[in-house]
């Protein structure tokens, strides 16, 4: 069940996202969520908090959603769906992974980001072990760079050759039979 805690998160989110965190008032956010800006102070306390509560849902909820994908045991698959993810995520939250991009620099942010990306490296790098590469770590460097490259693109201006860079990038990585 919605709460109204929630709805304002969404809103706040959405704003956010569309406007910017210094271009959006607190007044601008109970107008759009139908709440006075009192209730907001109420469940958030200010407005630095509520964007916090708004970063670390988002990545609670794309944790949630992806837990399966990235425990993949064959190789390629997970390789293909790692490359996959930019694209999937934005697509997915596009108004969260915005916010996410303009606010590369928050403490919150970059903090949640880290711990949402922290797996990849070792798992990439096994998985360029398993299919053979000859060095798994340039390549686990490599295609993290793409894949952040990739996503703040098509957070902040989606972009019809993303698709088409993220397919090329999969061909690189074929299968070994």
């Amino acid at each position: 069940m919605r709460t109204r805690r929630q709805d304002i998160a969404d809103v706040a989110l959405q704003l956010f996202g569309d406007k910017g965190y210094d271009n959006t008032s607190t007044q601008q956010i109970a107008r759009a969520a139908g709440v006075s800006e009192a209730l907001i102070f109420k469940h958030f306390g200010s407005k630095e908090q509520l964007l916090d509560f708004v970063i670390k849902s988002g990545y609670q909820r794309i944790i949630e959603r992806n837990r399966g994908g990235l425990s993949e045991p064959d190789p390629l698959t997970f390789l293909h769906s790692v490359i996959e993810l930019p694209y999937k995520l934005v697509l997915e939250e596009p108004h969260f992974w915005k916010l996410q991009y303009r606010l590369a620099d928050h403490p919150t942010a970059s903090q949640q980001h880290e711990r949402f990306m922290r797996p990849l490296p070792a798992r990439l790098e096994a998985t360029f072990e398993r299919l053979g590469y000859a060095e798994p770590d340039k390549e686990t460097r490599l295609l993290l760079l793409l894949i952040e490259a990739l996503w703040k693109i098509e957070a902040n201006h989606p972009d019809e050759h993303v698709r088409d860079m993220l397919d090329f990038i999969k061909r690189k990585y074929p299968s070994n039979d």
